[in-house]
């Protein structure tokens, strides 16, 4: 059996026809209480009753619907003040003191002609409606009367669903190799970096439909290269971590992204040291450029130059390129390139040189340890 609902009230005037006074029934013994019960008491009593036989809890009982229907009758006579003074004037019940006089009589006499003829036109108007609708009716009054409980309002608010907290992205860590020059005055450079972002098809939650999602696989995060220009500061040296905000893993719920930490490794070079602006290195000749002198070739951070070769150069000399070292990234002014050289003899000699070294130490008798002081 649907549950009524009775949020809707009738007519007043219409409510107070059906619900006609009947001085043949006993409206404070069907209630359960005594002639002197105030409203208090009345109401208790009817609310009680009307739990025990209210058609949601008695679905398919006929004398429980019947019985509701008498209870919710008597609770709207004796909760209205005149309509239960009407009442109690045809039953003859006294609140206060027995009233004898031929005044009292009358008014009775009166109210129950009146009564009467009430009765007979809202009995006639009730037969001609269906029951379910004079039944609605009827509770529905009761409930405008204010007098039925009402179900109370939550003074909670209700409780929002809880949302999971944000939470950042995981930071990435990834080489760079940078050259020296780039180390000193700093660069640009692109990188290529493999991050996560939560799966746009099943954002994050890993299935579409209780199957899994096909685009992440399951994972609820699905992994991209992104390329991106990466500022590398002035001076920074082996090891150094550059950070840059925002460019980590995607957050999940809101969160922010993680950060990038570029680990920084410098080129090695074999051939180049550095001193400031300087560039450092140490070139082989032969001893035949050495006495005589040549114009050769050296490397430079920028390529290759000519150098000349002065004769008679000894081993260990060093030559200055000027402007050939380190620019300097704020006044552009650039170090120079110092050359050291070191005469090397050549390995697997062939007997002709070998002759020919022998007739050079003839032509000139040269001892380089002349001077030295020995224990």
């Amino acid at each position: 059996m649907p549950r009524r609902t009775f949020s809707s009230p009738r007519n007043d005037n219409l409510a107070k026809k059906e619900c006609f006074l009947n001085k043949d029934k006993d409206y404070y013994k069907i209630l359960g209480i005594n002639s002197s019960a105030d409203k208090k008491e009345i109401k208790s009593a009817y609310r009680s009753l009307a739990r025990k036989y209210h058609p949601d809890t008695n679905q398919g009982n006929k004398l429980s619907e019947e019985k509701f229907k008498e209870i919710g009758e008597a609770y709207s006579i004796l909760s209205d003040d005149a309509r239960r003074a009407q009442y109690d004037l045809l039953k003859g019940v006294s609140q206060k003191k027995p009233n004898t006089s031929e005044q009292a009589k009358k008014q009775a006499s009166e109210a129950y002609t009146e009564q009467k003829k009430s009765n007979a036109k809202s009995k006639s108007e009730a037969e001609k409606r269906p029951f379910g609708d004079v039944f609605s009716d009827f509770v529905d009054k009761v409930f405008e009367k204010g007098q039925a409980p009402k179900p109370k309002q939550s003074q909670e608010k209700p409780r929002e669903t809880q949302k999971p907290a944000p939470k950042k992205g995981d930071d990435i860590t990834a080489d760079i190799s940078i050259t020296i020059v780039e180390a000193h005055n700093g660069t640009v450079r692109k990188v290529n970096i493999l991050h996560t972002e939560t799966c746009p098809k099943c954002k994050g939650k890993r299935y579409l439909n209780s199957v899994q999602c096909p685009a992440c696989k399951g994972n609820g995060e699905i992994s991209n290269h992104k390329k991106i220009s990466v500022k590398i500061p002035p001076n920074v040296t082996e090891g150094s971590k550059i950070r840059i905000a925002g460019e980590g893993n995607q957050g999940q719920n809101g969160g922010a992204s993680g950060d990038l930490f570029l680990v920084v490794s410098i080129i090695k070079n074999s051939i180049f040291e550095f001193e400031n602006l300087n560039v450092l290195c140490e070139i082989p000749i032969t001893p035949t450029e050495a006495a005589l002198g040549a114009e050769i070739f050296v490397p430079t951070i920028d390529g290759q130059l000519s150098m000349k070769i002065p004769p008679e150069t000894q081993a260990g000399q060093r030559f200055r390129l000027s402007g050939e070292g380190i620019p300097d990234a704020n006044t552009a002014k650039r170090g120079d390139q110092l050359i050291t050289v070191r005469i090397e003899i050549p390995s697997n000699l062939s007997q002709k040189e070998k002759e020919l070294y022998m007739e050079l130490a003839k032509i000139r008798k040269f001892n380089p340890r002349d001077g030295l002081i020995f224990n």
